[in-house]
């Protein structure tokens, strides 16, 4: 199933990624690895011959043990000839033999069919003597010499040369070799095979280089117990789309986010990837064949030698990094403005922030920026406001959605009641005050964050009667566009009009043929692509740009105001801001007894069904 997805944006890529190269100590880690498989190898086939030894001993003494069986002489007497082994004799000759095989039949019989067999024997016996007395013997006359046998193949040679060609030849087609351009190849022209491009390594180059209509998904997919992200390309010109590349997750993936930054501070093509495990991994795009993350935010502590020596055994309890979340992270966000900065909700009912730039080396315990425990449910969706840097939404299965400042110590919070548990938040790129979110029963709330804790939703519409809406995404070039997705395997296309204020109306949908769908997003780099994924294991895309429901609905306003909202988000960041974010504060997240009892009270049986939802 596919549980998430995400775009790269355009021209953020490298067009050719490079392989990935063992470092010096990775190197010495795989050799370690080997030594202990060969060592375990030995071990057990040492173990076996061992173990073996005393079963053929066994064996041989069973050989030499002897049986004896009391003797019954009228028993005996009535056995046949062939069956007596105690009056078995080596010294018997063949005809013997023969004639008690013939058990049944009269005694002039079997003397006459013996007899028979010892004169063809007879006669066998001095055929061959003969044959060896002629080969061996050349005044006989009778044996050729292996000269004259040289000689009669040299006369078989010279009477097939005699002979006539008798095969048939089809003739060249010049006009197909030429069109093809191969008729100069073997034709004596001077061309030469070497002039043909074999090289291997430069098609595999060819084959993984990217080019300006490509556009990239990142797909967090599981298939029969392996976990997987999966790097697809999408060619807008040819319709093509397929796996660039793959990396291996050690747990069910749950929510993905790309970013830009890497944990040396230098720019780049990354994704975080949160699991069912504690940690966050932040993988590199641009490397082929990667075998670990770049950096780890959170998650539990691992060496080398620990890789080396738990391999194969029961590992202990595990040990967290300093302000890793302690179960599974069920959301993330990176920002857009401080591009350093991660936020992540997960099911320890804590929102987290990271700094990126401080998760390598020495100062890895410092990434944990922030943590706010304002939820008293399992944290489902985060998301950065794309214009303000500071400000945070989250939603949680508390049935709350939260706003919040990051600069300040969890002091500056509002929150709203939904009716149902969260499912989705997002913001409105042009309309950047609208937060708009879907919940578990299918409808669809936008506040307006200037009157956030005063007022009642700006609108509200039922988007699915039966619930199962499961994501939302806005259209990044065309105002008040947006699409969800739902377990009922359809995306609907919702237009808000220009302004924004009134509830939205369904211009259709259309089903993606992927099954109970869980995630859907626009491409951030063209106005009507989108993609989602689902329980059916496929990607799919939608390009609407000639679809008759685009065009009478949307494309009027394409690209109204995009120039204004770019302009916002294009505004360099703050670095007062940026230094109250991850300034080091004490930690206001309750204990894990707390926890434990807060986890208890509102994990009931719908909300622990929901959580397993998106593990199928």
């Amino acid at each position: 199933m596919i549980s998430a997805i995400d775009w790269v944006p355009a021209g953020v890529a490298n067009p050719a990624p490079k392989r990935y190269e063992l470092s010096a100590k990775e190197r010495e880690m795989i050799e370690a690895m080997e030594k202990e498989e060969a060592e375990k190898t030995t071990t057990s086939s040492t173990v076996g011959e061992e173990k073996s030894k005393p079963k053929k001993d066994t064996q041989r003494k069973r050989g030499r043990m002897k049986v004896e069986l009391a003797s019954n002489d009228e028993k005996t007497n009535e056995l046949p000839a062939d069956l007596r082994m105690d009056e078995y004799s080596s010294d018997e000759d063949d005809g013997n033999a023969l004639g008690k095989l013939l058990v049944g039949r009269s005694q002039s019989v079997s003397n006459e069919i013996a007899s028979q067999y010892e004169s063809s024997s007879d006669a066998e016996d001095k055929d061959e003597e003969q044959a060896t007395q002629t080969k061996e013997s050349p005044r006989l006359g009778l044996a050729k010499s292996d000269d004259e046998d040289d000689d009669d193949d040299d006369d078989d040679d010279d009477d097939l040369e005699d002979a006539p060609d008798m095969r048939e030849y089809m003739p060249i087609d010049v006009d197909g070799l030429d069109s093809m351009g191969l008729y100069n190849i073997g034709l004596g022209s001077g061309a030469d095979m070497e002039e043909m491009d074999f090289d291997d390594d430069g098609s595999d180059a060819e084959d993984v280089k990217l080019t300006k209509d490509d556009a990239i998904i990142l797909v967090a997919k599981t298939e029969d117990d392996f976990s997987s992200l999966e790097v697809h390309v999408y060619d807008q010109k040819k319709g093509s789309l397929y796996v660039h590349h793959d990396i291996p997750l050690p747990s069910f993936p749950l929510c993905l986010a790309h970013g830009q930054v890497s944990s040396d501070g230098e720019p780049g093509n990354f994704c975080a990837v949160g699991t069912f495990d504690t940690g966050i991994e932040i993988w590199n795009l641009d490397v082929l064949n990667a075998l670990e993350p770049t950096c780890m935010l959170g998650g539990e502590v691992t060496t080398t030698t620990d890789k080396i020596s738990k391999r194969g055994k029961a590992r202990n309890a595990p040990s967290l990094r300093p302000g890793s979340h302690t179960e599974a992270v069920m959301a993330l966000s990176w920002n857009s403005i401080h591009k350093q900065v991660i936020a992540s909700g997960s099911a320890d009912m804590t929102v987290k922030l990271w700094d990126v730039t401080q998760a390598g080396g020495e100062t890895a315990v410092k990434c944990n920026a922030a943590t706010f425990d304002h939820h008293r449910g399992k944290v489902q969706s985060v998301v950065w406001h794309p214009n303000e840097g500071t400000l945070l939404a989250t939603g949680s299965y508390d049935k709350t959605v939260a706003l919040l400042d990051a600069r300040s110590q969890g002091q500056n919070i509002k929150s709203v009641k939904t009716p149902s548990d969260c499912e989705v938040v997002a913001w409105d790129p042009f309309h950047p005050e609208h937060l708009t979110v879907a919940v578990e029963d299918g409808t669809i709330f936008c506040w307006d964050v200037r009157k956030f804790e005063t007022s009642s939703p700006l609108w509200t519409v039922v988007a699915n009667e039966y619930g199962g809406v499961t994501d939302l995404s806005f259209s990044p070039h065309v105002p008040g566009f947006f699409a969800t997705s739902s377990i009922d395997k359809t995306v609907t296309l919702w237009d808000l009009g220009s302004e924004g204020n009134s509830p939205p109306r369904s211009c259709g949908s259309k089903d993606m043929c992927a099954g109970k769908l869980y995630s859907v997003k626009f491409y951030g780099s063209s106005p009507a692509l989108l993609a989602c994924g689902g329980s059916g294991n496929s990607l799919s895309i939608w390009d609407m740009q000639e679809e008759d429901v685009f065009r009478q609905n949307f494309a009027k306003r394409m690209g109204v105001g995009q120039e204004e909202s770019r302009a916002e988000s294009s505004s360099p960041p703050n670095q007062e801001d940026l230094a109250a974010m991850t300034a080091e504060r004490p930690s206001t997240q309750r204990n894990d007894s707390a926890q434990r009892t807060e986890a208890k009270k509102f994990n009931t049986k719908k909300g622990k069904k929901k959580a397993r939802k998106r593990r199928g």
